[in-house]
């Protein structure tokens, strides 16, 4: 791409560009925009014009940039980046990188959502110990990069609705519409016993393909995972989904909607997005939580010593103990794993490890281990920090510890956290897997906690850095304060004027001593 340089006589301006990605499911204005590769934007170009196009909204208020509509291949655009003084460059925009045809010693490194290689060398004789054994090495896809890509044209599709009656009215307009591009529709069974096949004429009509989903034979079948509801929604399809979960595709049909940022009402296109495939997909790092029973050894022995019992009912008892305690009891976490008090009114008394190396003991109402995903519910309302999801991380956060400086830590995501009932904990603790699946931990029973390798891949609306902070100042209004006013503007004296003057316009205003 060759340089071009603005006419002198081309009065310098400066243009203010905030880059963001294409949304999946675009107004038709801003889709017959990005469609058009033979546009630019040329340097004659007023300020105002060019301003009023880069604020085109949607329907749904999001404001889109002109960026590349990507259907099945990545696109790209030229514009014109104008600074305060010439040259101005042609820069090529993409949905995966910036291209800018300047000198190579001024350019910068590629957008990435991960930092930088670090050097290996330090100083004139220090380096790294080369790595002989290729199983040590970890080569991690930038995540910027992570884009949807069907194998095969996806055919079983979930649909999981919130319950009540608010939304099926959208669950029953999705599932006709998908039955008539002749896909497979799986619906919960509960869903599927109450819809009146009989009297809905649609849904009579192609009956054969709406099938109830069998939670033990229907998990491989599952190509696309469709939400209509809130983030409670998209945990329960998580459960569900306990080794490799399909793409997930979430409309905010709930009441809070952080996980969510579809629109229903432009459900048409962004589908038509998702079964195309090349859309931005968000990686949602899972916790593998194995519950370790070794408290029912001590337990069996001290009750087979107070009883009297048989040889025969001794040694039954000790086998029933045992199988219990071999039974291996895990889950996968999308927001977090908690251990608590419960309903006991001491405090939980827990010793926390990790890589099997005692680290401190907690003494609280519990602890929260939370995903980046999760560091924006149950942990972000106990005081921990709020970590995007690509991050790799554990957050270990206590609830209200009985301690000043038991502050919430962020931890790599590959370590193995051990959290282990003290042995002189006064009452047992309480187990719980994002909100549901609670189980009792007696004293000396152990939760080891670390990060699965079955992500949740959550489609995106614009991209993995755009949707979050999205929703942080959509829903979580993250940091909305009034604007300080500047040291020229005198407010109350301004006010004080103008309280004068309506005074004196309007007497009769003014309170009247009797």
């Amino acid at each position: 791409m060759s340089n071009h340089a603005i006419s002198e006589t081309s009065p310098p301006r400066t243009f203010l560009l905030q880059r963001r990605s294409v949304s999946v499911g675009d107004s038709p204005l801003q889709s017959a925009a990005d469609d058009d590769d033979s546009e630019t934007f040329a340097a004659t170009n007023s300020t105002e014009n060019y301003n009023q196009y880069i604020t085109k909204c949607d329907d749904d208020g999001y404001i889109c940039a002109p960026l590349p509509h990507c259907n099945n291949r990545p696109t790209a655009k030229t514009c014109w980046i104008m600074t305060s003084s010439p040259p101005a460059f042609p820069v090529s925009f993409s949905r995966r990188s910036i291209s800018m045809s300047v000198d190579n010693s001024k350019t910068r490194r590629a957008r990435s959502a991960f930092a930088p290689s670090p050097k290996s060398n330090f100083g004139p004789k220090a380096t790294l110990k080369k790595i002989q054994n290729n199983d040590q090495l970890i080569v991690i896809q930038d995540p910027s990069s992570q884009r949807l890509h069907w194998i095969s044209p996806p055919n079983n599709i979930l649909i999981i609705r919130k319950p009540g009656p608010q939304t099926m009215l959208e669950f029953r307009q999705l599932i006709v519409k998908l039955l008539k591009r002749r896909l497979n529709v799986y619906i919960e069974l509960s869903e599927h016993m109450h819809l009146p096949f009989a009297q809905d004429a649609e849904l009579k009509e192609h009956a054969e393909r709406c099938l109830a989903f069998d939670h033990e034979n229907d998990i491989a079948k599952i190509d696309l995972i469709v939400c209509l509801g809130g983030d409670g929604t998209l945990l329960h399809a998580s459960s569900i989904f306990q080794r490799s979960c399909p793409p997930v595709l979430s409309f905010s049909m709930g009441s809070l909607g952080f996980l969510t940022p579809f629109d229903f009402k432009h459900h048409d296109k962004i589908i038509n997005e998702v079964i195309s495939g090349n859309v931005a997909v968000l990686l949602r790092t899972r916790l593998k939580c194995s519950i370790v029973k070794d408290g029912l050894k001590k337990k069996s022995s001290s009750e087979a010593s107070f009883r009297s019992l048989s040889p025969e009912e001794v040694s039954k008892d000790e086998k029933h103990k045992h199988a219990q305690r071999d039974e291996k009891i895990s889950h996968l976490a999308l927001n977090e794993v908690v251990i608590d008090r419960g309903p006991n009114s001491y405090l939980s008394n827990l010793d926390l490890y990790i890589n099997d190396r005692f680290i401190t003991k907690v003494q609280g109402d519990g602890l929260i281990v939370s995903t980046p995903t999760g560091s924006t519910a149950y942990a972000m309302a106990a005081g921990s920090s709020m970590v995007h999801p690509n991050v790799p991380a554990m957050v270990i956060c206590p609830i209200c510890p009985h301690s000043l400086s038991f502050r919430p830590i962020v931890v790599p995501a590959g370590i193995e956290l051990k959290v282990k009932v003290s042995e002189d904990t006064r009452l047992t603790a309480w187990l719980s897997v994002d909100g549901r699946n609670r189980h009792e931990l007696q004293q000396q029973d152990s939760v080891r906690i670390t990060t699965s390798v079955y992500p949740v891949p959550s489609i995106c609306r614009f991209d993995q850095l755009g949707d979050w902070f999205e929703s942080l100042a959509d829903i979580l209004h993250w940091n909305l304060r009034k604007t300080q006013l500047s040291l020229d503007y005198n407010h109350s004296s301004e006010d004080y004027q103008h309280d004068e003057t309506e005074d004196k316009q309007d007497p009769s205003s003014s309170p009247k001593l009797e």
